[in-house]
């Protein structure tokens, strides 16, 4: 292909691009040959960076300034290439540059580039060739900079002189690369158990290596760690390793392990590992020994409590401790209970003094909490504490917070916790606080129905007043809910059919269907039915059809 060309008339950069869309391998050019005409050809002087005087390897200089080299006078081998470089490319830059000088004079057009290669791929002359770019795509690595010369922008230089320096210093590049590769081991697997170091940083006893390297299969005993059980407790898989061995333990076996860690019950409490093994002896030591942890947590509850870790520890001491040791830990968060109300593990802690000690031994967090009710009921970790509250706690100890949401169920309903916390009192509340709920939604019930929050206190609402406790009580308030629903029988426009293609509001209609009973539940489906084609031409529609086929099985013709 590239022989039969008449080098006497190069082709014009035009039409070299137009070809850039074919693939063109050094295997289908045939170089072997430099042409004579080229030969003694000034070369153009490159810039000062690729200077003669700092020639490549396998290239010698010119014999004259601006005079290639004799042919095969150097070794192509040395950039990778089989062959010479193509001297077509060669003699069409100098007739561009001449022409280029004549008519427009100042520095000469780019080089033209071959198909697949960047431009100005090679240097075919004496001097230093650019060694920022390869020589042409697949080749692996970039040009050599001369000797003593380093490339602009290039940081290997440095970071090799970084690495030096660091071996001075004792860390070796091999230390390096070891951690490096641990980083990317960690990123690419699972949580796992940490292996026994190699390069003995870690300075682990040679039982915790073992239990390291082999896991649950090593056949080492409780007894076995016992005198480095702190040690194990320190560590992810040696805990892991005591917690096992405790569930199987003698009570002898579980008092050596219990008054080895006593000391430091607290330090282990904050213990990403060691915080697992305490609770684990919460749980299975006797009540004395549970006195003696709960007693070195004295004074540090308000930290752990709102430490990820500490609270765990917490919850748990709670959870098992006697009644005394319970009012002790409670104790230190007298005058704290807002502030670890509003603490997202601190929440927890007071949730677990509710479920686990006595109602009249919460006096302090009913207290605290009736100052802001209604700030506590729309928080997001205080409406969780409220809840708990009416679940475990008496009507008469919450008379003042239930009289505070009671008047604010209105703003509560339509509150994103809020809103759990007007449902608890549905569940939980008196017979009086569900008429006054109800009361308030029926007012408003479209607007509240067609809200993402206030729907489901609606939907609620429904539900207690047919299926829950108080249900035979709150007949009348469930008659009155339905007619706010279905409306004045001449509207033509009634909330039904307003909720029915609500996003919010059809699930409402379907929890209708479900609870309404006799002469109402017939002129719901009448009503529904009416407008059945226009149910058909949506999702919420559907449902809701869907909803009405459940409750009315084919062949049952209600009675209206």
């Amino acid at each position: 292909m590239m022989s039969s060309m008449d080098t006497n008339n190069p082709l014009k950069v035009s039409e070299v691009r137009e070809v850039s869309p074919i693939k063109i391998s050094f295997e289908d050019l045939d170089l072997s040959e430099t042409p004579s005409t080229l030969k003694g050809l000034p070369v153009p002087s490159l810039p000062s960076q690729f200077g003669s005087s700092h020639p490549m390897p396998g290239m010698p200089q010119a014999s004259a300034p601006g005079m290639m080299p004799p042919q095969g006078s150097w070794d192509p081998s040395s950039f990778g290439m089989l062959n010479d470089p193509a001297m077509f490319f060669f003699n069409q830059q100098q007739q561009q540059q001449q022409q280029h000088h004549q008519h427009h004079g100042g520095p000469p057009p780019p080089v033209p580039y071959m198909p697949g290669m960047y431009p100005n791929p090679w240097v075919p002359w004496g001097g230093a060739m650019p060694w920022s770019m390869p020589m042409y795509p697949g080749m692996g690595g970039m040009m050599p900079p001369p000797a003593g010369v380093q490339a602009p922008g290039d940081m290997r230089g440095q970071r090799k002189q970084n690495l030096q320096n660091a071996n001075s210093k004792g860390q070796g590049s091999q230390r390096e690369r070891r951690r490096r590769g641990r980083a990317k081991q960690s990123k690419d697997q699972a949580v796992s158990p940490a292996p026994a170091s190699e390069d003995g940083d870690d300075n682990h006893s040679a039982l915790l290596t073992e239990v390291r390297k082999h896991g649950g299969k090593s056949k080492l005993t409780l007894k076995d760690v016992m005198p480095n059980v702190l040690e194990f407790c320190y560590d992810q898989t040696g805990s892991r390793f005591i917690q096992t061995k405790l569930d199987d333990a003698n009570d002898g076996e579980r008092l050596a392990v219990c008054n080895a860690i006593l000391p430091e019950t607290a330090k282990l409490a904050s213990d990403s590992s060691g915080n697992f093994v305490v609770q684990k002896l919460f749980e299975i030591v006797n009540v004395e020994c549970k006195k003696q942890l709960a007693s070195k947590l004295q004074g540090e509850v308000m930290r752990l409590s709102q430490e990820a870790h500490g609270c765990r520890v917490i919850q748990r001491a709670i959870q098992h401790v006697p009644r005394e040791s319970q009012l002790q830990l409670a104790g230190e968060l007298h005058g704290h209970v807002v502030s670890c109300i509003e603490d997202m593990n601190g929440n927890h802690v007071i949730q677990k003094c509710i479920e686990q000690m006595p109602p009249d031994s919460v006096d302090f967090i009913i207290k605290a909490v009736e100052e802001q009710t209604e700030r506590m009921a729309a928080h997001t970790y205080g409406c969780r504490v409220i809840q708990r509250l009416l679940e475990h706690c008496a009507s008469h100890q919450l008379e003042r917070m239930l009289e505070q949401i009671l008047s604010a169920t209105a703003r509560l309903a339509s509150d994103p916790f809020g809103n759990y916390v007007v449902q608890h009192m549905l569940e939980h509340g008196r017979r009086e606080d569900k008429r006054r709920i109800i009361a308030v939604v029926q007012t408003n019930i479209l607007e509240f129905a067609k809200h993402k929050c206030s729907s489901n206190v609606v939907e609620r609402c429904f539900e207690i007043a047919t299926v829950g406790e108080h249900a035979q009580v709150l007949e009348a308030e469930r008659q009155a809910l339905v007619s706010a629903v279905l409306g004045n029988p001449s509207d033509p426009h009634p909330p039904l059919y307003q909720m029915m293609e609500d996003r919010f509001g059809n699930y409402i209609v379907q929890r209708m269907i479900e609870h309404s009973r006799g002469f109402e539940k017939d002129l719901l489906r009448q009503r529904l039915m009416a407008v059945k084609e226009q149910l058909r031409g949506s999702s919420s529609g559907r449902h809701i059809l869907a909803a009405l086929d459940k409750e009315f099985p084919r062949g049952q013709v209600p009675v209206v």
